[in-house]
């Protein structure tokens, strides 16, 4: 453990990696960081890449397998947050990739909703408070004007409930 000085430094949570199987695309798994609860069940940090009915704060039971990998087993208790991908329009307004992505991140930031993103790619995270029908006019304004195209990856019913006919 970490020490300083006399002063014993205890991490207050274990991070672990959890594997989500895949099918249907070039990878069988994606792998992602999260919080260690008991040795069965991890919280999401932030939603992953894929669309794995997972999003931010959702908790997972998991089993370890004999390579030792911590697999995903099934949600235990949804966070209440959605998980949208959004993907930088190629040549669009927004600028190059490192800018673009930049750019989406600022523009949801101003209505409580933060993300992860790189090379034009950005996953947002929704959270259960957020003004859902001014995120969802956001996304589908970005999309109309070129600016982006978006998934939604993990949604709620409320969020479904304000999708346009």
């Amino acid at each position: 453990m970490p020490s300083t000085g006399d002063a014993v430094i205890t991490p207050s949570m274990e991070w672990v990696q959890v594997w989500f199987p895949m099918s249907g695309g070039p990878a069988s798994a994606l792998g992602i960081g999260a919080e260690a609860l008991s040795l069965d069940r991890v919280r999401l940090p932030s939603a992953p890449w894929a669309a794995l009915d997972a999003a931010k704060g959702d908790i997972f039971r998991v089993q370890q397998e004999e390579d030792g990998r911590l697999w995903v087993r099934e949600k235990i208790e949804a966070s209440g947050y959605c998980a949208i991908r959004v993907m930088l329009a190629s040549g669009g307004p927004l600028g190059p990739l490192d800018v673009g992505t930049r750019v989406i991140l600022e523009k949801f930031y101003s209505l409580g909703v933060t993300g992860t993103g790189m090379f034009g790619l950005t996953v947002i995270d929704v959270p259960p408070d957020a003004d859902l029908r001014l995120v969802r006019q956001m996304l589908d304004t970005g999309k109309r004007d070129g600016w982006w195209d978006y998934d939604e990856l993990c949604v709620t019913e409320e969020w479904r409930s304000l999708a346009t006919p």
